[in-house]
C-alpha cells in the first residue's frame, strides 16, 4: 500500500478518501496516534535578577512590553478588554494597521491571486505592517506569561507583584557554558500525543489518476502530484514490459526522468520496486517467481 499522507484533521482525511473511492481506487485509511516532544529553554527570575543576563536590546524591548502590561492594568483593563488595550498601548496605530493590511488582502483577493497581488504592489509596506503585528503577538505571549508567573488575574489589585516580577524569556543554551551554566536557565519539554489518520491507496490504483475528481485535484494537488506520478512508473513499466525480465531490471524501470524546458524532474521508485511489484501481482499484471517477474497482460 502507498501511504498517500497523514491528517491531523479527520475529516479531511474522509474527505481525500471519498474523492479516491469514487475514482475507483481501493482505499484504505486507518487511525493511528503519533507523539510529539517540544523542548523550550528560558530563563527565568526577577527582573532585577535577569537584567544584567539578558542582551540589552531584548531586555529593553521585554521591559516595553512590561510598561504596556503595567499601565493597562493600572486603567482599568478587564478580561474583556485587556487584549484591545495591550495592543493599543504598545502600539497606538495597531487598528489602522490591521485595516490596511485587511484592504490590501481584500484587494489582492479581487485580484484572484492572494500572493502575488500583495507582494508586486507593495511588498515593504506588507512586510513592515506583517512585521509589527507579529512583534504584538510576541508581546501578548509575553504578558501572559508575566500574569501566570506572578499569580495575577486580569482585573484585581496587582499590588507590588509587578514592581520586581517573575520572567520566564526565551534563550539559547549555546550561549551559555555547559559546564557553568546559568542558575536562571530552564527547560520545559511537552511530550503530546495525538491522533492522526492516515490514508493509504493501493499502488496499482494510482493508474486511475485522470478518474479523479478536478476539485480534488486543484484542492489537493499534492496528493495528486504524488498519485499521477506514482502512475507514470507503473505506466513506464507496463509499456516496458516484454514478457520476462528480471528484478533488477524491473527495479531499474521504477525510475523515470521527465525534461521541460531544460528542467528535469526525476522520479524514482527503486527503493519500493517489491512493493510496487506486489501490488502489480496482486491485481494480477505480473507474476513474481524468485528472481524472474513474467508479464501476464
Amino acid at each position: 500500500m502507498f501511504k498517500l499522507g497523514e491528517y491531523l484533521d479527520e475529516s479531511v482525511a474522509k474527505d481525500i478518501a471519498k474523492y479516491l473511492q469514487d475514482a475507483g481506487m481501493k482505499v484504505d485509511i486507518k487511525t493511528t496516534t503519533h507523539s510529539q516532544i517540544d523542548t523550550y529553554d528560558y530563563l527565568e527570575g526577577r527582573v532585577s535578577e535577569l537584567k544584567d543576563k539578558i542582551n540589552e536590546t531584548e531586555f529593553q524591548k521585554y521591559e516595553r512590553y512590561l510598561n504596556a502590561l503595567r499601565a493597562v492594568l493600572a486603567n482599568g483593563a478587564t478580561s474583556e478588554n485587556f487584549r484591545e488595550m495591550f495592543q493599543i498601548e504598545l502600539n497606538p496605530a495597531v487598528n489602522e494597521k490591521k485595516m490596511q493590511l485587511q484592504e490590501m488582502i481584500e484587494e489582492a483577493l479581487s485580484e484572484d491571486d492572494l500572493f502575488e497581488g500583495v507582494l508586486e504592489r507593495d511588498t515593504p509596506t506588507f512586510a513592515t505592517i506583517m512585521a509589527k503585528l507579529f512583534e504584538i503577538s510576541l508581546a501578548e505571549s509575553f504578558a501572559d506569561s508575566v500574569l501566570l508567573c506572578n499569580e495575577i488575574n486580569i482585573g484585581e489589585d496587582v499590588g507590588e507583584r509587578l514592581d520586581d516580577p517573575i520572567l520566564q524569556v526565551p534563550y539559547d543554551p549555546e550561549d551559555y557554558d555547559d559546564e557553568n551554566p546559568s542558575s536562571w536557565a530552564r527547560t520545559n519539554t511537552v511530550l503530546t500525543f495525538q491522533p492522526w489518520t492516515e490514508v493509504y491507496i493501493d499502488e496499482f490504483s494510482a493508474t486511475l489518476a485522470e478518474e479523479l475528481d478536478e476539485v480534488f485535484k486543484e484542492e489537493y494537488d499534492e496528493e495528486f502530484f504524488n498519485i499521477d506520478y506514482l502512475a507514470e512508473v507503473i505506466f513506464n513499466l507496463m509499456e516496458s514490459s516484454s514478457g520476462k525480465m528480471d528484478m533488477e531490471t524491473f527495479t531499474e524501470k521504477c525510475e523515470i526522468q521527465m525534461e521541460h524546458k531544460g528542467n528535469t524532474l526525476t522520479v524514482t521508485g527503486r527503493n519500493a520496486a517489491s512493493n510496487i511489484a506486489r501490488s502489480l501481482e496482486k491485481n494480477g499484471v505480473i507474476r513474481v517467481k524468485g528472481n524472474s517477474v513474467k508479464w501476464k497482460r
